[in-house]
């Protein structure tokens, strides 16, 4: 079990690694054409594939190759502070032997998940010990978990908002509006 990490430096690249068996998981978060031009000299990815990773504005997609699959996928960001919510994007290459995820680093789950399994190695076991795909799937569980308590409480606040329209609260009706 190997576990390496490379950073951001001169002449480096900002992309960490964690091994367990067969399968590497390659976490880069803010990607560069500089990263993008390392996958593109050691993986078999598509050009187009690659300059999607670095586009902040891509559809959800699934591209299915012989060797590979490469999925984009959008999740919500919810700012607490403003009580507003964005979306972000995290770009996946699959394959059998490993798994690479592009992304901003703004999702928690994620990177605390590829932070877990680089200091645990019942963590590398759990998660990378089961093929990529699995891998994935667990990846996709954790990011949809954290929706469930965002979305009660938004929903409380919304009938808060909504109890304060019904006594004639002018104020209120612009709370609704904002967290709608």
């Amino acid at each position: 079990m190997v576990v390496s990490e490379v950073r951001e430096e001169p002449g480096k690249l900002n992309i960490e690694s964690v091994f367990h068996g067969n399968l590497t998981w390659f976490n880069i978060e803010n990607p560069t054409e500089r990263e993008t031009a390392y996958l593109a000299s050691n993986f078999p990815f598509h050009s187009l594939d690659l300059d999607d990773c670095l586009s902040r504005k891509q559809l959800p997609k699934i591209d299915e190759y012989e060797d590979y699959i490469f999925t984009i996928l959008h999740f919500v960001l919810y700012r607490r502070a403003t009580r507003t919510s964005t979306h972000g994007q995290i770009s996946v290459f699959i394959g059998d032997k490993y798994l690479i995820t592009l992304h901003t680093g703004e999702f928690k789950p994620l990177t605390k998940l590829f932070a877990d399994c680089q200091t645990s190695e019942e963590a590398r076991q759990k998660y990378l010990g089961h093929g990529s795909g699995y891998l994935l799937y667990r990846i996709l569980d954790r990011m949809v978990d954290v929706y469930f308590p965002i979305l009660d409480k938004i929903m409380s606040l919304v009938e808060d908002v909504e109890d304060a329209v019904f006594d004639e609260n002018v104020e209120a009706a612009h709370e609704l509006s904002i967290l709608r």
